[in-house]
């Protein structure tokens, strides 16, 4: 079964890195509700740790580091930026 995203907490480090990328709250509030993608973090080094590619509401596609928090839907937001060339064609390919 896919994994969930139902909500995601932002601590203030991670709003901090996000905002140095012009990347706002409301923007990542809005990717779990746009078809995002969950992959393997290949720099993270605990399995608890996902990237979720998604687009925002006005088509932006984010790339979320995203950790596992202790209730299976919720996950800690890291940090997050501009999604890569090969990160958003893996968006554009969800239905």
């Amino acid at each position: 079964m896919p994994t969930r995203v139902s909500e995601l907490l932002l601590p203030l480090t991670a709003i901090d890195k996000l905002g140095a990328r012009s990347i706002s709250v409301s923007e990542v509030r809005e990717v779990p509700w746009n078809g995002p993608v969950m992959i393997r973090n290949p720099a993270a080094h605990t399995a608890d740790r996902r990237l979720l590619l998604g687009k925002t509401k006005g088509g932006r596609c984010l790339r979320l580091v995203i950790e596992a928090t202790d209730e299976p839907t919720t996950w800690l937001v890291i940090s997050g930026s501009e999604s890569s060339t090969r990160e958003r064609k893996i968006i554009e390919a969800q239905p």
